[in-house]
């Protein structure tokens, strides 16, 4: 080839690269200008009827809140009426949840709660869009509009719009409206099982990144609903119209939003939280409840999630409306909208102050409720011991001689083994059904020997001296619990074709001499009873992700251990009334321990035990105001909005 045509090819080439990259740098000069020009009308928005929309959030926030508490705890003992029981556990899930007046119940519920959802977006919507215009509205106004929102979604119609609410919204955390409605928050050992697992992790995302997409497309439907003369089918086509063209501006915006929203609160959040605790040691020596928490970052946490649920409201509705008012053709803004969208309703002095009488009663009177059921709070806790789950596994590999035999340096009382068997009969620790996510061979342990198991290593995958590191057996485990004076949750794993299972790992513990030092715990309610029959003696915990009711009348165990999620100071007093203990588990985040020493817990099961450990020296332990004050603040921060 010519040197000639070389460099003009060449040439040409590098002009392409410049004009796609000159291309690209308008487009993000472009983007961001139009950014800051949302946020300013955001800003807009707000400003003219600030007063209105932050007391409007705070009122429908508190109501929601105790209705939805209210609602939930009378719907779940409805169901435990109707199908004869006393709690709810896994072992009875099917016959409470599944029975026809149950389910008539829970749908009742997931309307009701759609309601009230819809009815603080309607009311919001109605005073960004009277903002929009200019004009200013009222808390009256703004009420009414949305009960007219919610009336119009009673038509057959219209029940499309439970799932939006109730379901889609809420899986999301990049969408404006999903801080309007109520969470979707998976328990923890989901969230683990999700991380543990390839496959599941792939499924999750792809399900995630699916849900964006459908829900960019339909992001304005409840604008629409709510805004228009329409149907929610017609308002999800004039959604789909309306967005077209702009979808990835759109996306690329609220994902900005959400971002700047969250390092704004965590900001303003960890600012307070830390000036108040300075304050607080200019006066007194000891600082107390908020000296204390702040110390483990407990009340960032919480006056973040408050903020949270007071401002993202507002300010997403406000963003939805932006982004509304700027993709509908200026004409259609007065004609397409409904009339009773810019109307405002006068009040007198009298109905304000009816109003409020009326807020005030029924204020004073959940106090009254709440202090009678709570009294129990005025009582001191002390302080739990904790439980290495599966060993020190963010230490060590987990459920391995290395996880156990670190637990046992850090000074723990309770370690937790998960046990399978294998072909030839031996019991051994691992908790998933194959070796397959530890050690990259799938082999089902119930029909692997022991020897072939041994031939594969748990640990070099982990980050420290753990080659050679292999599978132990349950007798192994037991030995050095024993020398080292700890205590062992063991729970049964197993597989439906094991034979004697529960009988050849009554026959491990009891040749080791650990009879009375191990707690047997399993999710299996058949597995409990039948060591129940086998050794009446033996301490047992039966091991629950629900747990709701009076959990005491459980026979077939001793203890019960909990999923964090719930826990609560109520259920805790019951069951130490009957003399039984209260583990739960798997508690790997700061933010929730001083919640569980509150309730009262006496084991806290961690993955992370030197964090847990290190926060239990910080945290309060009295009774009284303090100790109500923490439950109070988690309900806050973990409230179903």
């Amino acid at each position: 080839m010519p040197l000639g045509t070389a460099n003009t090819g060449t040439k040409k080439e590098e002009s392409r690269i410049r004009r796609l990259f000159g291309t690209a740098k308008k487009a993000a000069v472009g983007f961001f200008r139009d950014f800051w020009a949302f946020l300013k009308n955001i800003w807009l928005l707000f400003s003219r009827n600030f007063k209105e929309v932050m007391l409007f959030i705070l009122f429908s926030g508190a109501v929601t809140v105790a209705a939805t508490s209210l609602l939930k705890n009378g719907l779940l003992w409805l169901m435990m009426k109707v199908s004869g029981t006393t709690y709810i556990v896994p072992a009875n899930m099917k016959a409470v949840f599944l029975n026809p007046v149950s389910i008539l119940l829970m749908l009742l519920f997931a309307v009701t709660v759609t309601f009230l959802s819809l009815f603080e977006i309607a009311g919001l919507l109605h005073a960004f869009s009277m903002s929009q215009i200019g004009r200013q509205t009222n808390l009256v106004s703004m009420f009414l509009a949305g009960l007219r929102a919610c009336k119009k979604a009673l038509h057959p119609k219209n029940w499309l719009l439970i799932l939006f609410i109730l379901v889609l919204f809420p899986l999301l955390k990049v969408f404006p409206l999903a801080g309007s409605t109520f969470k979707l928050v998976l328990p923890g050992f989901v969230n683990q099982t999700i991380a543990y697992t390839k496959t599941l992790r792939i499924v999750y995302w792809a399900f995630y990144l699916s849900l964006i997409g459908f829900l960019t497309i339909y992001i304005f439907s409840v604008n629409i609903f709510v805004l228009q003369k329409s149907d929610f089918r017609k308002s999800c086509s004039r959604s789909r119209r309306l967005g077209r063209g702009h979808y990835i501006e759109t996306l690329l915006t609220m994902a900005l939003l959400t971002l700047l929203l969250n390092v704004l609160i965590n900001s303003v959040a960890s600012v307070l939280v830390m000036n108040v605790r300075e304050t607080a040691a200019l006066f007194q020596r000891n600082s107390g409840v908020v000296s204390k928490s702040a110390e483990i970052g407990t009340y960032i946490y919480v006056l973040r999630q408050i903020l949270k649920g007071f401002i993202a409201p507002a300010v997403n509705n406000a963003a939805l409306t932006v982004l509304f008012y700027r993709y509908i053709e200026e004409k259609e803004i007065l004609t397409a909208l409904s009339k009773d969208t810019f109307r405002m309703t006068k009040t007198s002095r009298r109905t304000v102050a009816v109003f409020l009488a009326v807020v005030l009663a029924l204020f004073a009177a959940d106090s009254v409720f709440l202090v009678r059921k709570y009294a129990f709070l005025k009582e001191g806790v002390d302080r739990p011991v904790v439980c290495a789950h599966r060993g020190d596994n963010v230490h060590a590999p987990e459920n391995t001689m290395p996880a156990f035999e670190l637990a046992a340096s850090e000074n723990l009382p309770w370690i937790e083994v998960d046990v399978h068997q294998t072909s030839d009969n031996i019991i051994v620790c691992n908790h998933d059904s194959t070796i397959n996510r530890v050690t990259g061979f799938n082999l089902a342990i119930h029909d692997t020997t022991f020897a072939e198991l041994t031939s594969h290593e748990m640990g070099p995958w982990m980050p420290g001296d753990y080659e050679f590191t292999m599978i132990p057996t349950l007798e192994e485990v037991l030995k050095m619990a024993q020398r080292e004076g700890m205590r062992v949750q063991v729970e049964l794993k197993g597989h439906p074709d094991d034979v004697n299972f529960e009988e050849n790992v009554l026959d491990v513990i009891n040749r080791t001499g650990m009879h009375d030092n191990v707690m047997i715990i399993a999710q299996d309610a058949e597995r409990m009873k039948r060591i129940d029959e086998l050794d009446p003696a033996i301490t047992k915990g039966y091991c629950m992700f629900l747990a709701f009711g009076n959990l005491e009348d459980i026979e077939f165990t001793d203890n019960v251990s909990i999923e964090e999620t719930n826990v609560t100071p109520e259920l805790v007093k019951r069951m130490h009334e009957e003399g039984k203990m209260v583990f739960c588990w798997t508690v790997d985040r700061e933010d929730t321990i001083q919640y569980l020493v509150s309730c009262g817990v006496d084991v806290i099961g961690t993955d992370n035990p030197m964090m847990v450990t290190n926060a239990l020296e910080e945290v309060d332990y009295s009774g009284g105001i303090a100790r109500a004050f923490h439950i109070f603040m988690h309900a806050i921060a973990d409230m179903d909005k």
